[in-house]
């Protein structure tokens, strides 16, 4: 997480002094653009060094970053690719602004000549800054922008510049110097698109400013705050929909998208584990520095720049952290540009008015088999699915109740699994109800029942995200694991209606000596078909999993390393599971870790609901905690001695205890249990906790590592 930036700050006094003497845009706010281009140029010079002296590795190093940016470390740089999209998506956001008050007043904006008088003084303070880092006559660039740009013309746009990048990739593989002319031209051909780009976004934002002043000196701030308050939700959805669509297609994953489009604001960005919660503190603002220029020239108040981030601004963040966080939250803005000169949101992960607001633990995501009668017959299935009619499951009435029951801790994202939940004939319903009590709704499915219409009915019933269990690139591979013919070609099939209908899919892989050597194919098959996260399960002995030989020790470790060694390769977001050593290898290899919370969240942040309403910490470590038909969940939640004993890395025993990352990785308490256990049933039953012979507190058996204090 960011924390103070006295260096940025220094830096930011400086160029704003540079800038002050040369434009006359409110400098801070409306050109970062320029300072970020300039950047690029330096880089690019120390590209054209390293392959002047041959240095060809150094300068395909650096052109990857200049390009694509960098993810490692917490200062993540979108690259010439995120900057581009991020003003591709303020220019819709610009463009819907001005579409839905246009369309709500039914006033068409008409004072063409004064958004010219703002927009010939921008492009002036452009050629001067751009005239610094780039060659090309940008005094020549007379931009119309009478017409949109679809998301088809941004994808081709961008398709045309990978083409140029890949040629001077090419020549540099090839140690052939002319990579170095060409060079020249790329950075030129990315600079000036991103400077259109930049000018459509300043158009539609002087635009917007003045048809809302319009609007309000003819019906009055109350009407247009009303106007706003009605569209904002739809305003928020459906700029970020085309931002996402864009980035997605454009082969970018939906978490890179936090940070392109944050990419021209600096901030100040900190989330606290201990209390689930963050900040995010913007330090500029390119649309309030226009409508700020604006409102001193005609001499306004801010009453109208003040609705702008309360109603759009606010939707449009909302929607772009509900698009890549993957829990719940509740967001507010306590601190706003236009009224405060600095602009402040604070979110909380899965909150809920209901719970106590001062516990440090609530489940962030929770998996609820709903059943245990499968259609397929899985070798290692942890709760040993059945063909057979079950009794003694929760009712709908009780799964709701149970929904109520979870509310009243947290919000979590709420996972329906099974066996195969889309067995249930309630499965919809009780989606739709988790969504009406403000749960993010998941869904874990084998694929063999998703068809068209089971696809848009889990989109219709407000599920966000789908899970699909796909153990191999080869048909008869997955279909010998999954134990039916054919579940390969349907589990494919479901990914591709499920895409089709904008859900976000996650591919789940079981590592097996079987398909160790396929992962790699794997995640490209999965990378094809549209998929955008790619969780890497690995074996725990539970159930029919008991049975079945897992990869050693050593394998799990170099799987790790490899898995995250090709996420660079591919555009997937890869998490492994049951595997928390994996938060010390990404720690090492120097990656973000904001995309993750700890290795082993069993007890902390998550648990699971067995069919007939036991709680269990995960569904590997099947010992019962309380029954929802009993207890509550939130006594079972917090007053539970298991879930307490979780909690504190002070217990954890042998290498495990000793361990200088043990708050960061926790082990595999299920593996630790399992594997220090003659108990473990192959039904897949529960265990009373009076009857453990196995040790959950035990050190992780399967972890490689030797702490220093060893």
């Amino acid at each position: 997480m960011l924390g103070p930036l006295p260096f940025l700050l220094l830096y930011l006094g400086l160029y704003e002094w540079l800038v002050t003497k040369l434009t006359t845009f409110d400098e801070k706010h409306c050109h970062k653009w320029a300072l970020l281009l300039d950047e690029k140029r330096n880089k690019i010079n120390q590209i054209k060094r390293a392959a002047t002296e041959n240095n060809f590795d150094k300068a395909l190093s650096l052109l990857s970053e200049v390009i694509s940016g960098s993810t490692k470390g917490k200062n993540s740089d979108p690259g010439l690719i995120g900057s581009l999209l991020y003003h591709m998506a303020m220019v819709s956001k610009m463009e819907m602004e001005t579409n839905l008050l246009s369309k709500e007043f039914r006033l068409s904006f008409s004072d063409h000549t004064t958004v010219k008088k703002f927009y010939d003084i921008f492009i002036s303070d452009t050629i001067e800054l751009s005239s610094k880092f780039l060659s090309l006559d940008i005094s020549k660039i007379n931009p119309v922008f009478d017409v949109p740009l679809s998301s088809s013309e941004k994808i081709s746009l961008f398709e045309l510049l990978f083409d140029k990048t890949k040629k001077v990739k090419t020549l540099f593989n090839n140690h052939d110097k002319q990579g170095i002319i060409e060079l020249e031209t790329l950075f030129e051909d990315w600079a000036y698109q991103i400077i259109l780009m930049r000018l459509r976004q300043e158009y539609e934002t002087i635009t917007g400013l003045l048809l809302s002043t319009e609007i309000e000196k003819k019906h009055g701030l109350s009407q247009l705050k009303k106007a706003m308050k009605k569209v904002q939700k739809l305003f928020g959805e459906e700029t970020v929909s085309i931002a996402l669509d864009v980035t997605l297609r454009v082969g970018l994953g939906r978490e890179k998208l936090r940070t392109i489009m944050l990419s021209d604001h600096y901030i100040k960005y900190k989330m606290n584990i201990d209390h689930l919660d963050g900040r995010m503190e913007f330090f500029n603002c390119p649309i309030f520095g226009s409508h700020k220029y604006i409102s001193d020239t005609f001499g306004l108040n801010d009453s109208v720049s003040a609705l702008f981030c309360k109603y759009f601004c606010y939707s449009h963040a909302k929607a772009m952290l509900e698009t890549v966080f993957p829990f719940p939250f509740t967001l507010w803005h306590p601190k706003r540009m236009a009224t405060h000169g600095k602009c402040d949101f604070y979110l909380k992960l899965a909150h809920s008015p209901l719970a106590d607001q001062n516990q440090k633990f609530v489940p962030l995501v929770m998996s609820w088999n709903i059943t245990r009668k499968c259609n397929l017959k899985c070798s290692h299935c942890y709760i040993n699915a059945t063909t057979k009619e079950i009794t003694n499951e929760l009712t709908t009435s009780e799964g709701k109740n149970l929904i109520d029951q979870i509310s009243e801790v947290s919000r979590p994202l709420l996972i329906l699994s099974g066996g195969e939940p889309l067995l249930r004939d309630d499965v919809f319903e009780l989606i739709k109800y988790g969504v009406s009590k403000g749960l993010k709704m998941g869904v874990g499915s084998n694929g063999s029942l998703i068809d068209r219409k089971i696809a848009k009915k889990l989109k219709k019933a407000g599920a966000t995200t789908i899970s699909i269990s796909l153990d191999s690139s080869k048909p008869e591979l997955h279909d010998e694991f999954r134990g039916v013919v054919g579940s390969w070609a349907k589990a494919v099939n479901a990914i591709k209606v499920l895409r089709e209908n904008n859900l976000l899919v996650q591919v789940n892989t079981t590592v097996t000596k079987q398909n160790y050597d396929d992962i790699d194919a794997i995640m490209s098959l999965a990378e094809n078909l549209g998929v955008e996260n790619f969780h890497l399960f690995f074996l725990v002995p539970t159930g029919r999993g008991v049975k079945m030989t897992d990869i050693s020790p050593l394998e799990y470790e170099e799987m790790l390393k490899t898995t995250f060694a090709k996420t660079s390769k591919h555009n997937l977001n890869v998490k492994p599971s049951c595997a928390p050593q994996f938060m010390r290898i990404a720690s090492n290899e120097g990656l973000d870790m904001r995309q993750w919370i700890r290795g082993c969240i069993a007890g902390l942040y998550y648990c699971r609901v067995y069919p007939d309403g036991e709680i269990t910490p995960c569904p590997y470590l099947p010992i019962k905690l309380g029954n929802i038909r009993e207890k509550s969940f939130k006594e079972i939640w917090f007053t539970s001695g298991f879930f307490n004993d979780l909690r504190n890395v002070k217990f954890l025993k042998g290498k495990c205890g000793a361990c200088e990352y043990n708050s960061l990785c926790g082990g595999c308490r299920a593996r630790a249990y399992g594997l220090t256990s003659d108990f473990i049933s192959y039904c897949g039953d529960l265990h009373e906790p009076s009857e453990l012979k196995g040790d959950y507190l035990a050190e992780d058996p399967w972890c490689t590592y030797t702490p220093k204090k060893c």
